[in-house]
């Protein structure tokens, strides 16, 4: 019976909404810089500059809401890092970013603290220019000068050691990097005069606090530059059949679908929904790497599942049809990326619907040919070969093209009277 929408960032852009992560990059970059901050000047800066100027009207900026986020990204953490981070295309990467400072720290970072503390304890005062060696990965020194865990440092200082060591039985060569760091003293545990080691409590409850505060900043984008288009959208055509869907699930945090096609308050946010007073928004990564299985209490908080419970947002998704199974469902996946970061939502559609026997289908719609090899890519990545293949020659697994007149007809289609068994 039901028609079920699922919706992802593709399905804002296809409007022509601004939220890709360059974008979001792009725009905060432009009003740390720029000194006029008008419409064009802000969105010229965007991937979907051109949808813009035809299908929304302009608008004046909330200019306090500016000032508020000018002072948010000036100072936090998590900014300073992916500011620097030129290779992210995606959210999905982006969350990968997170995982892996989040891995530096609390894993490879460990061989800094023996450095640092092995049978010694450090005086109050003496905490600049400590001598370090970091083997293969430097990186981890401008990741903690970024995020503010130590104060600075210089780089090859002494210049390179080249050791020998075995891996896997094969003897190699290494390249220690020396470094000269000063530590920060609040993230360090104190016994009377003296500093004994580093204090990863304080350090997790830091991160955490820069991750909510970007989160803060990522509300004040939606809130000041996508909010605003939604709310001037101006094209009309080709939204009818957007009616014909019972329910409606996004992992956006806008009111899209709600606004531009009239379904009041159809909407259900599985990532929280974009308002800066209540801040409650899921952004963090998918599961708690191998690596950091020992301080899952630490990463906990940065997962989305912890997150959606926290927050209360809407992760029972699909659970109140599963009382009603022999029926007819057909879901739509539009705009989603169907990637790994996902892949429960994705993993629960699928056994859903294995489980009944009536007129069922998920349906992927998709923007062109290079989209849909990267969907499938991303389904058999996570759902076995065999199920992909099954599924789509018994025609419920379906690729449609987001302009095709099948595509229409099968969202205008009544299923409430499909036979079923």
């Amino acid at each position: 019976m039901p028609k079920i929408l699922i919706t992802g960032n593709g399905f804002d852009l296809n409007l022509g909404l601004p939220t890709t992560y360059n974008d979001f990059m792009n725009i905060l970059k432009s009003i740390e810089e720029a000194e006029k901050l008008d419409f064009d000047t802000i969105y010229s800066k965007t991937s979907t500059y051109n949808k813009i100027r035809k299908y929304f009207n302009k608008f004046e900026f909330d200019t306090n809401k500016i000032e508020k986020l000018k002072q948010l990204i000036k100072k936090n953490k998590w900014y300073n890092f992916f500011k620097k981070e030129y290779e992210l295309d995606t959210w999905v990467d982006f969350e990968d970013r997170i995982e892996y400072a989040l891995k530096l720290i609390f894993n490879d970072f460990q061989e800094t603290k023996h450095q640092i503390f092995q049978n010694k304890s450090l005086q109050r005062g003496k905490l600049d220019n400590i001598k370090i060696g970091f083997q293969r990965n430097i990186e981890i020194v401008g990741l903690l000068k970024d995020l503010n865990i130590i104060d600075g440092y210089n780089k090859s200082i002494d210049g390179k050691i080249s050791l020998s060591g075995y891996e896997s039985n094969n003897l190699v060569d290494y390249t220690i990097n020396i470094f000269k760091i000063n530590l920060n003293e609040k993230f360090l545990i104190k016994r009377n005069d003296y500093y004994i080691d580093f204090d990863f409590e304080k350090i997790y409850k830091y991160l955490l606090d820069e991750l909510n505060d970007f989160k803060l900043i990522f509300n004040y984008y939606f809130e000041i530059f996508i909010q605003p288009l939604i709310d001037n959208y101006k094209k009309t055509s080709d939204i009818g059949y957007f009616k014909n869907f019972d329910t409606h699930y996004t992992f956006n945090y806008t009111p899209t679908f709600d606004k531009i096609f009239g379904k009041e308050n159809q909407t259900q946010f599985l990532h929280g929904k974009i308002g800066s007073k209540e801040n409650k928004i899921v952004l963090g990564i998918s599961e708690i790497p191998q690596e950091l299985k020992q301080y899952k209490k630490y990463i906990l908080p940065f997962t989305k599942y912890f997150q959606k419970l926290d927050i209360n947002t809407d992760y029972k998704f699909i659970l109140k049809y599963l009382n009603n199974l022999p029926n007819n469902y057909h879901f739509y996946f539009w705009g989603h990326s169907l990637d790994k970061s996902d892949e429960d939502y994705i993993n629960t559609v699928f056994d859903f619907v294995n489980k009944i026997n009536g007129n069922k289908k998920i349906i992927i719609i998709y923007h062109n040919k290079k989209a849909k090899s990267k969907l499938l890519n991303n389904l058999l990545y996570i759902r076995k070969k065999e199920e992909i293949e099954n599924l789509m020659k018994c025609d419920i697994l379906v690729f449609l093209q987001s302009n095709s007149q099948k595509l229409k007809e099968l969202i205008e289609l009544d299923i409430r009277y499909e036979p079923y068994f």
